[in-house]
């Protein structure tokens, strides 16, 4: 007894691969972008740790001047390379000191500084032919910056 489907076997086979086959190059897709996520997620947590290494070490420096450097990591670090630059940052008198008694005001205008060094820090590296960054700034005490007598 012939139904008549035999034919249709073919297609639905056929019909079947080419739906399989697009859907293992979407989970592929989806594969490979989730790595290429995971890894960025890698490289951005290491230059995070990397930017507080630098800050942390510029600012064990006791009364540096303003200025520059750059670097390269140690391994494993090598592919990671660094700069930072520090700058004094000029701090207003705040706003309502004037309402303040004359004796206090005093003595707040003779403790006030006005000035903190800023510290930035920039680590960059390569992934992928790109040119990758991550990018942390923080102001550092007064006393931690070292400037010429006239620049106080």
């Amino acid at each position: 007894m012939r139904t008549g489907r035999s034919g249709y076997i073919f297609v639905e086979t056929v019909v079947a691969m080419a739906v399989l086959s697009a859907s293992a190059i979407v989970i592929q897709s989806a594969l490979r972008q989730g790595m290429l996520t995971h890894r960025q997620a890698q490289d951005y947590t290491i230059a995070r740790f990397l930017v507080q290494q630098v800050a942390g070490e510029q600012a064990l420096l006791f009364q540096q001047p303003e200025g520059s450097g750059s670097g390269q990591f140690d391994p494993p670090y090598e592919d990671y390379r660094y700069e930072w630059e520090l700058e004094k940052v000029d701090i207003p008198l705040p706003e309502g000191v004037e309402s303040l008694p004359p004796p206090l005001r005093q003595e707040f205008e003779d403790r006030f500084v006005d000035y903190m060094g800023k510290l930035t820090v920039r680590i960059t590296w390569q992934r992928g032919g790109m040119e990758m960054e991550a990018l942390g700034e923080t102001l550092l005490r007064p006393d931690l910056l070292w400037l010429p007598k006239e620049e106080r």
